[in-house]
């Protein structure tokens, strides 16, 4: 469990509160917070800095950047996770009119083993008139150890709650930490090098990115092949330093999160990697979905 100090405690608070207030839809600025606390804003981001270290908070650069609650947050702050209202997770109905999202307080698979069809019985929390027989549904465990079900209702029990789902998908995502599977063998580039350079050294060693180091040794952004490929298409510099071309935002993860929140991050932000940092933001690794599924099917 993590211990947070008091005043950790209410900068991570008050980041939680507004980030659901905004229906978890934009990142929050500091200067939110520190408006909020009534707090010096330059100490509200230190402590932000800190809780991003523990694992608490993920950030982005850029004018339409801030700072986003992990998993860990709700965790940490004893409240209800990010992915579940109650209970035991959520079911997502498929509906003509769109998605629904309801809460998922039990459920029980049944004929696992058995030569016919799987199913799961589901007792459901919210508004059951918009499950209906014929729907297609997923339906989400909590964020540890995580079970994923997808398949078609073939019954709906009013008076029980209850919805039975002729299952035709089954995914466990085991509970484990991202520094068990991130690559330590960490290649970075410097900025310095001019970008037929970096493109060289990506090709050699059949990597599709890789962080960017400034002359303190310290990452200050990150390039991939597809960066490089829009360099080339939009006849940039090939002899200019990748300093001048790489992405600001690095997004990072500590060493010590579940890959269920590593695979969040990638779908949230549209990535395929993150570099991976102990409790001080220092790199140790990278991991990318490759990883993640590597490790999945050796299972």
């Amino acid at each position: 469990m993590v211990v947070l100090t008091e005043t950790q405690r209410a900068v991570l608070k008050t980041l939680v509160d507004l980030y659901e207030k905004h229906g978890r839809k934009r990142m929050i600025k500091s200067r939110e917070v520190a408006r909020m606390l009534g707090k010096d804003e330059g100490t509200v981001r230190n402590v932000i800095m800190m809780l991003k270290n523990m694992g608490l908070v993920e950030s982005r650069t850029g004018p339409a950047g801030g700072y986003v609650p992990t998993l860990k947050a709700y965790e940490a702050l004893g409240t209800v996770t990010a992915y579940s209202t109650i209970g035991y997770g959520y079911i997502i109905v498929y509906t003509p009119d769109g998605e629904k999202r309801l809460s998922a307080l039990h459920m029980e698979i049944l004929n696992l083993f058995s030569p016919e069809k799987p199913k799961a019985v589901t007792r459901v929390g919210g508004d059951l008139s918009v499950l209906q027989p014929g729907l297609r549904v997923r339906i989400e465990s909590g964020p540890r150890g995580k079970l994923i079900v997808e398949g078609v209702i073939s019954k709906v029990n009013p008076q029980g709650n209850e919805i039975l789902v002729d299952i035709d998908k089954l995914v466990i995502i085991p509970d484990e930490i991202v520094g068990k599977i991130a690559n330590r063998k960490l290649f970075v580039l410097d900025g310095n090098m001019s970008v037929r350079e970096a493109a060289r050294e990506l090709h050699a060693r059949k990597i599709r990115g890789a962080p960017v180091v400034d002359e303190e040794g310290r990452v200050a952004g990150f390039i991939t092949t597809t960066d490089i490929a829009m360099i080339v298409g939009m006849g940039g510099d090939l002899d200019a330093p990748i300093k001048k071309y790489m992405r600001r935002s690095v997004f990072t993860i500590n060493e010590r999160e579940t890959i269920i929140e590593a695979m969040k991050l990638m779908d949230v932000y549209g990535i395929g990697r993150l570099l991976v940092v102990d409790n001080a933001g220092n790199p140790v690794g990278i991991v990318t979905r490759t990883d993640i599924l590597r490790f999945i099917l050796s299972l």
